[in-house]
């Protein structure tokens, strides 16, 4: 069973990752045109936060 502080490091490293995603979607956003480097990049980001969101669901039912 994980304890109390690795579970709130790990969601302490997922909001600065989030935040870190949001800062440069903000970028992305203002930003035209967009070329197919930065397109791929938009990308994966969409992708890691879908991933993100997976890990925070998988949290909750361990811990449920």
């Amino acid at each position: 069973m994980m304890d109390g502080n690795y579970i709130s490091e790990q969601l302490a490293d997922i909001k600065r990752e989030i935040n870190d995603l949001k800062v440069t979607n903000a970028r992305y956003c203002v930003k035209n045109p967009h070329t197919a480097l930065d397109k791929s990049a938009h990308a994966l980001r969409r992708g890691r936060l879908l991933e993100i969101k997976q890990e925070l669901s998988n949290m909750m039912k361990r811990h449920a």
